[in-house]
């Protein structure tokens, strides 16, 4: 009786980490607007960032940030393309050298098989990937949150509305 018990467990497990990985694949193939937040800690304010991302047929990512500064990133499987608008002003960052792992997640998708999916609840659960953790709600069906501490150790907050 305790194997069954224990076999219907690792099912329920599995299919709930691969709902999860799911249901962000599908929500990050939308358009969607966010707002991200962090704590300064030399001014011990928070900063505001929000914007815009869209997803071309191409699977390419284009993300517009219009606040604090206008600036325009273009993902690839080359790359980072960074625009700043303001200054028109253009850097790339080659793909091997990015290390933030929300846009990884975003531009490659999430899968329950590479990554760590930990469920609290329904809609909130936690992606463990190489000592980092990434705490995801789905507040409703179009809005997504996702806490987690970037390689500086800020804390940031971004919420994802579709459009």
């Amino acid at each position: 009786m305790k194997l069954i018990f224990i076999n219907l467990l690792l099912v329920f497990n599995v299919t709930i980490s691969s709902n999860s990985a799911e249901s962000l694949n599908i929500f990050f193939k939308n358009d969607l607007s966010f707002i991200q937040t962090s704590l300064n800690t030399i001014s011990n304010n928070f900063d505001t960032s929000s914007g815009n991302i869209y997803r071309d047929k191409d699977n390419s990512i284009k993300i517009e940030v219009y606040k604090p500064f206008k600036e325009t990133y273009s993902i690839d499987n080359q790359g980072i393309k960074i625009h700043d608008l303001e200054f028109d002003q253009v850097r790339i960052i080659d793909k091997e050298d990015i290390n933030n792992n929300i846009l990884e997640f975003i531009y490659n998708g999430f899968s329950e098989e590479k990554l760590n999916i930990e469920n609290f609840k329904n809609s909130d659960f936690k992606i463990v990937d190489n000592e980092s953790s990434y705490y995801f709600t789905f507040i409703d069906k179009n809005t997504l949150q996702i806490k987690y501490k970037d390689n500086m150790g800020i804390e940031n907050l971004i919420k994802f509305f579709k459009k």
